[in-house]
C-alpha cells in the first residue's frame, strides 16, 4: 500500500497546523444567484477530487452497512424475545459499551498507525465479523460480534473524519464537512429501510423448494440480510484502497503501551487546555446529554401528545433526520452569511428553543415542520463543530479529538437515556398517565388553556439543558475570538479575501 501514498494535481494536501479559515462574505450588491453557483462550484470541486470522492463514497457505503446490522438485528431480536424489550437492550449495551472502554485509546491509536491501512484493516474485519453474525442463534453471540464491529468502527470513524483535510484543500474543507454529514444522515434514514427491502428480497428467495426445505424463514432472511451486508464494508475497503493519501510526517512509529499511555495524556492535555476544542466539546456534552432526551422521550412524548405511534411516530423521526440533512448540505451557503464563528453557539440556543416549542405542540403536522427546523440547526451545529476542529487541529493530533467527540456522542447519549428515563418517572408519579387512562395536568388561564403530560415536560427539560448549553456557546466563543486563537485569526478582524 506504500507505492499509492503520493500526492499530485488536484489531490496536493493541506500540510502542518490549519489556520483558522473564514470564508469572505460575499461582496455587496453580489446577486443571490450567483451566491448559489459559488456554492455548487464548490461542491463539484471537492468531488472532482479523486482521493475525497472515494472516501465519500467508501463511508456512505459502509454507513450504510452500519444502518442495515441494525435494521435486521431489531427484527431478529424482537422474535428472538417474544414481546421482551431484555435482548433489544443488551443489544444496545454491547453497542454503546466499546466508546465508553476504548474510545480515547482509539484515538491514540489512530494518530500513531497508516490511517488508510487502519480503515481497510477495520472494513474487513467487519465484514468478516458481519458473516459471522449471519450464521449467530444466540443472543450471547449476537452481543459479542455486535461489541467487536462496534470496536473496529470506533477506530474506522475518527481515521475518517482526520483524513478529510489532507484530501481536500484548506478552503473547501467545510463544504467536505457538509458532505460527510449529509452522506452520514442520508444512511441513518436510508440503512433501516434498505434492510427492510433485503429482508423481503430474502422472503421472496426463500420460496424457492430447494432453500425453504432447508432452514426457517427468518433464519434464512437473518443470514441472507448479513451476507449481503459484508459485501458493503468489502466494497468500502476497495474504494479506500485506491486513495493516495499523504506520509505521515516523522512515519509511523512502533506502538507501544508506554507511547500510547502518553499520547493518551498529551491528548487529554491539549482537549483541556486548548480554548476552542475545549469549547465545543464542552457544549457538545452539554447539548447532546439535553438533545439525548429525544432519544429516550420521542416515542412515549409522540404517543400522550401527538397520539402517534408506529408510522406516525417514525415519520417524526424521519423529519428530523431530514432536517439534519438539510442542514448539513445548506452549511456551505449559509456560512457566508451566518459565520460559524459567531452563529456556531446560536444555532445550539436555536436547536434547544426548537425542542421547546417542539414540546409545547400538541398538532402533528406542525410539530413535524418544527423537528424539521430543529433538525435543520443540528445540521449546521454538527458541520461547523467538525470544520472548526479541522481548521484548528495540528495532524498528529487529530485522531484523538474526533475520538473523543465520537466517546463523548455515544457517553452522552447513554447517559441522557438514564437520566430523561428518570425525570420522565418523577413527572410520571405526578401525572399518572397510562394509555388505558391518559390523564393530563391542565393550566387554565381563562383565554387559553394547555395541558401537560409527562413526556412532555421531561422533554421540556431537556430542551431547557441545550438552551443552556448555547448560551455557554454564544458566551465562550466570544472570549475564544476576542483574541487570535493559537493558530488562528481573530473573527472580527478577518478581512475578506480580494
Amino acid at each position: 500500500m506504500d507505492d499509492q501514498e503520493e500526492t499530485t494535481g488536484d489531490d496536493e494536501l493541506h500540510k502542518g497546523q490549519a489556520l483558522l479559515h473564514q470564508d469572505p462574505p460575499a461582496p455587496a450588491g453580489e446577486e443571490p444567484s450567483t451566491q448559489v453557483s459559488l456554492e455548487i462550484s464548490a461542491f463539484r470541486r471537492v468531488l472532482k477530487t479523486r482521493g475525497f470522492m472515494a472516501l465519500w463514497v467508501a463511508q456512505g457505503i459502509s454507513g450504510i452497512g452500519d444502518w442495515v446490522i441494525v435494521g435486521v438485528l431489531l427484527d431478529t431480536l424482537n422474535r428472538m424475545g417474544n414481546g421482551s424489550t431484555t435482548p433489544l437492550v443488551l443489544m444496545l449495551i454491547a453497542r454503546f459499551l466499546p466508546a465508553l472502554l476504548f474510545g480515547l485509546v482509539a484515538g491514540a491509536l489512530v494518530d500513531r498507525l497508516e490511517r488508510k491501512t487502519l480503515m481497510i484493516l477495520c472494513d474487513i474485519s467487519r465484514a468478516c465479523l458481519v458473516i459471522a453474525l449471519a450464521f449467530a442463534n444466540n443472543l450471547l453471540l449476537i452481543c459479542i460480534l455486535v461489541f467487536c464491529i462496534e470496536t473496529f468502527s470506533l477506530l474506522f470513524g475518527p481515521a475518517r473524519d482526520s483524513s478529510i483535510p489532507d484530501l481536500v484543500e484548506s478552503d473547501h474543507v467545510m463544504t467536505a464537512n457538509s458532505m460527510m454529514s449529509t452522506s452520514t444522515y442520508l444512511t441513518m434514514a436510508l440503512g433501516t429501510l434498505i434492510a427492510t427491502v433485503i429482508l423481503g428480497f430474502a422472503a421472496l428467495i426463500y420460496k424457492f423448494p430447494l432453500i425453504s426445505g432447508l432452514t426457517t424463514q427468518a433464519q434464512f432472511q437473518h443470514t441472507f440480510a448479513f451476507l449481503v451486508d459484508a459485501l458493503t464494508f468489502i466494497a468500502s475497503a476497495m474504494l479506500i484502497f485506491t486513495i493516495a493519501f499523504p506520509r505521515r510526517a516523522g512515519g509511523v512509529s512502533q506502538l507501544s503501551f508506554k507511547q500510547i499511555s502518553a499520547d493518551l495524556r498529551e491528548g487529554l492535555k491539549f482537549m483541556w487546555t486548548d480554548p476552542l476544542t475545549r469549547t465545543i466539546l464542552g457544549v457538545m456534552i452539554i447539548g447532546l446529554i439535553g438533545g439525548g432526551s429525544l432519544y429516550i422521550l420521542g416515542a412515549p412524548f409522540a404517543q400522550q401528545v401527538l397520539d402517534a405511534t408506529g408510522s406516525k411516530f417514525t415519520l417524526i423521526l424521519s423529519f428530523l433526520l431530514f432536517g439534519v440533512v438539510a442542514g448539513a448540505a445548506a452549511t456551505p451557503w449559509l456560512n457566508n452569511r451566518l459565520p460559524k464563528e459567531k452563529w456556531f453557539g446560536r444555532a445550539a440556543l436555536g436547536f434547544g428553543i426548537a425542542m421547546f416549542v417542539f414540546a409545547l405542540i400538541d398538532v402533528y403536522v406542525i410539530s413535524m415542520v418544527v423537528i424539521f427546523l430543529g433538525g435543520t440547526l443540528l445540521g449546521y451545529l454538527l458541520v461547523s463543530a467538525y470544520t472548526l476542529l479541522h481548521e484548528n487541529l495540528d495532524p498528529a493530533i487529530r485522531g484523538r479529538v474526533f475520538a473523543a467527540f465520537q466517546t463523548i456522542m455515544r457517553t452522552c447519549l447513554l447517559i441522557s437515556m438514564g437520566v430523561f428515563a428518570g425525570v420522565a418517572g418523577l413527572f410520571r408519579m405526578w401525572i399518572r398517565w397510562t394509555p388505558e387512562d391518559p390523564v393530563s395536568k391542565t393550566v387554565n388561564l381563562g383565554v387559553y388553556s394547555k395541558s401537560f403530560y409527562p413526556a412532555m415536560l421531561a422533554l421540556m427539560v431537556g430542551a431547557v439543558v441545550v438552551m443552556v448549553g448555547g448560551a455557554i456557546a454564544i458566551h465562550s466563543f466570544k472570549k475564544v475570538f476576542a483574541q487570535t486563537h493559537p493558530g488562528g485569526v481573530t473573527v472580527e478582524e478577518a478581512e475578506p479575501s480580494s
